[in-house]
């Protein structure tokens, strides 16, 4: 029988202090992608976040330093914790799980969460998820920190209505291609139809890395993969008809 890290178990103890002296709930979580990736201590709590630490405390040197910034009257972190701003005086605790020294060396239930923005419109804050190997992306309302989670941070379309996110690592390409339908509360993730991906055999239909909206309903993928060369006169572009995606010809 393996030993307990005790990282882990001190975060573990920590989340069920916070639901034991708190008026809290475990956050919610929704369209899971990928799927074997195990869930963060997230912990809702009757808590107010952020007016007293954004007046007196300096923000933390940290890997979402910049967005914290930004952000002083909704977000706060204090080591371990990042602390986001909800609804009805109520704040979103997500506890970082790491080995002793904040790090992920030899940790494979590793997660470090990291602040990068927040949507106004839409009111959802975006949370970097770095693992030991790899990471994910939440997005997080900041009406009842419910969390959906991505392959990678979702890039916005021109209206805000749907935002795009791609994982096109080696361990999901074209699998970690996601539209987010952001005209529902809570939003949607849906997993699009991938190309038929042979790299070795029809370059083109490797799917480009890098999503560009080009108007409201179409997605264009740019880049190159190396060494995977790409056929010019191929052009990779998605469509939204009606809320659901199609490749164009």
């Amino acid at each position: 029988m393996g030993m307990l890290n005790p990282a882990r178990a001190m975060r573990s103890v920590l989340a069920m202090v916070l639901a034991a002296t708190t008026s809290s709930v475990h956050a919610q979580e929704t369209g899971v992608l990928p799927p074997f990736i195990t869930s963060s201590i997230a912990v809702v709590v009757k808590e107010k976040c952020c007016d007293w630490q954004s007046q007196h405390v300096p923000v933390p040197d940290s890997a979402d330093r910049e967005a914290l910034e930004k952000l002083r009257d909704r977000a706060y972190r204090n080591g371990i914790i990042l602390q986001l701003k909800l609804d009805n005086d109520r704040s979103l605790k997500l506890i970082d799980e790491t080995n002793l020294g904040n790090t992920c060396d030899g940790y494979d239930g590793c997660r470090k969460h990291r602040l990068t923005g927040y949507w106004p419109k839409q009111r959802q804050y975006i949370v970097e998820v770095d693992l030991w190997e790899g990471g994910n992306t939440y997005l997080v309302s900041a009406r009842d920190g419910r969390l959906l989670r991505v392959g990678s941070p979702p890039i916005l379309s021109p209206s805000g209505e749907y935002a795009i996110a791609i994982d096109n690592s080696i361990a999901y390409p074209n699998g970690g291609l996601e539209l987010i339908d952001l005209r529902k509360d809570p939003p949607t993730g849906m997993r699009l139809p991938d190309l038929s991906s042979r790299p070795w055999t029809k370059p083109q239909l490797w799917l480009r890395p890098n999503p560009r909206w080009l108007d409201d309903t179409r997605i264009i993928f740019e880049g190159s993969l190396d060494p995977v060369q790409f056929d010019p006169d191929v052009k990779h572009i998605l469509r939204i008809v009606d809320g659901k995606p199609e490749w164009e010809c």
